[in-house]
């Protein structure tokens, strides 16, 4: 008995090996694009993420940051990857690693798992409640804890959790445990980090953070419709994840499950039915992106997982064309994670000495982050946001650049029954008139 667990020891440690090696070379280099420089400004300087803060993920970049630099958001998501590949997987073989490091390789995997976003972590604390099945107590309420303290779309981690030895006062502990990393958000704030976003030292500005009060002020109208156009793009996702390699083991995987394991097949379909509202209620700006079909991605890793079992159990050879289908397919369509490093240098290389950006580009804006704060490349700009004038944002301005006046501010210029458009105009205008040895520039 020592000796078996031994092996599957010796056997699960080389899985998660292999695959972290994988995803750590295939993993994001250069300047991310979309939220990936802020998550690296992040483990650069300390601070909390945009709302509603992301307390886990803002920690796990700053101690990536501390313990191995640069690469340490590389290590973070490939720990992660492997991690959550190998608790999915059930038994262990040649064709079913050489499966796993298909899948690895897939774009429309590695976009998910490898991104530097809240994503590869969320996926990665589902696999431990998928591998745990824990009851209703202190271990299921810590990870829901964790999970909401990753993404929102946490929540749904209920719908895995055994019903049976349901313990209120354990399970209430043990969330109450993993949400306390919020307790972070203050802190930061406290302390005076610099990428605070919205300074939520006081309760309103805390419960405005956490609750995402400026998404749903800026995207509210988008929200809680039903657009056939979402849909179809949330479909398309959910097609290019499966097609071409790993529709027909997810297919027989589900088709297993429904055999043996019913009441496991149900709530993966109600994760995937959970899914598709979020992305079509809550997120449709991001519909048919890499920043959705989290939870559909991960019931098709349980399924096609499944699937390969079954097939390796039932005949050997199949097992490996199947596992040599989907490998192939990794390699040939393997493409790196976008870097937007040349476009971001070319795109500040000719700004002079000095020189003030207002930016809504959020791949310029956070780009230009990771080449002023991260790398120290261009430590003179002045880098603002065309629809971000909260103080902090221009508090974190003037901490590197003491010498710039930002300070007017709306009471200043104008007053709340403005609409943002004209608002942001005369705060930029009055920053222009404040310094006058500055040279500013827009992307619009």
């Amino acid at each position: 008995m020592r000796i078996h667990l031994s092996m599957r020891l010796t056997v699960t440690v080389s899985f998660f090996l292999i695959l972290f090696f994988i995803a750590f070379l295939t993993g994001q280099r250069g300047i991310p694009v979309e939220d990936g420089g802020e998550f690296l400004t992040v483990a650069r300087l300390g601070g909390i993420n945009h709302p509603p803060g992301l307390p886990l993920l803002s920690l796990s970049s700053r101690l990536s940051w501390i313990l191995f630099g640069s690469e340490g958001l590389r290590v973070l998501f490939a720990c992660a990857a492997a991690s959550a590949l190998v608790l999915i997987t059930k038994k262990y073989s040649v064709s079913v690693l050489f499966f796993l490091t298909g899948i690895l390789l897939l774009p429309s995997v590695a976009g998910r798992l490898l991104i530097w976003d809240a994503y590869g972590i969320l996926v990665l604390i589902y696999a431990v409640a998928y591998f745990r099945k824990p009851a209703f107590n202190l271990e299921a309420g810590y990870l829901l804890g964790l999970a909401l303290a990753v993404h929102p779309q946490g929540i749904f981690l209920l719908v895995l959790f055994r019903w049976k030895e349901f313990s209120p006062l354990r399970f209430l502990a043990g969330l109450l445990l993993g949400c306390s990393l919020y307790l972070a958000l203050p802190i930061y704030s406290a302390s005076g980090a610099i990428v605070d976003w919205g300074s939520t030292g006081t309760v309103g500005n805390f419960i405005r953070q956490v609750t995402a009060g400026g998404y749903r002020e800026v995207y509210g109208g988008r929200m809680w419709g039903i657009s056939f156009d979402v849909l179809q793009r949330h479909l398309g996702a959910l097609w290019r994840i499966l097609w071409p390699v790993l529709l027909l083991p997810a297919i027989i995987g589900a088709v297993r499950l429904f055999g043996t394991k019913r009441k496991l097949l149900i709530k993966l379909e109600i994760l995937l039915i959970a899914d598709l509202l979020f992305v079509v209620y809550i997120n449709p700006m991001a519909a048919g992106t890499t920043q959705t079909a989290i939870l559909s991605l991960f019931v098709i890793l349980v399924f096609a997982t499944a699937g390969i079992a079954v097939i390796c159990n039932w005949r050997r050879k199949a097992g490996i064309f199947v596992s040599g289908a989907v490998l192939a397919a990794g390699v040939l369509s393997w493409d790196p994670l976008p870097d937007q490093e040349e476009r971001v240098i070319e795109y500040f290389a000719p700004a002079p000495q000095e020189s003030v950006f207002f930016l809504s580009d959020n791949d310029v804006l956070y780009g230009g982050w990771v080449l002023k704060y991260v790398e120290d490349r261009r430590p003179d700009i002045v880098l603002l946001s065309t629809g971000n004038f909260s103080g902090w944002f221009e508090d974190m301005a003037v901490w590197f650049n003491p010498d710039v006046d930002l300070s007017k501010g709306v009471l200043d210029v104008g007053d709340f029954s403005m609409s943002r458009e004209e608002l942001a105009d005369r705060l930029m205008n009055a920053a222009i008139q404040d310094n006058p040895n500055r040279p500013f520039f827009t992307d619009f």
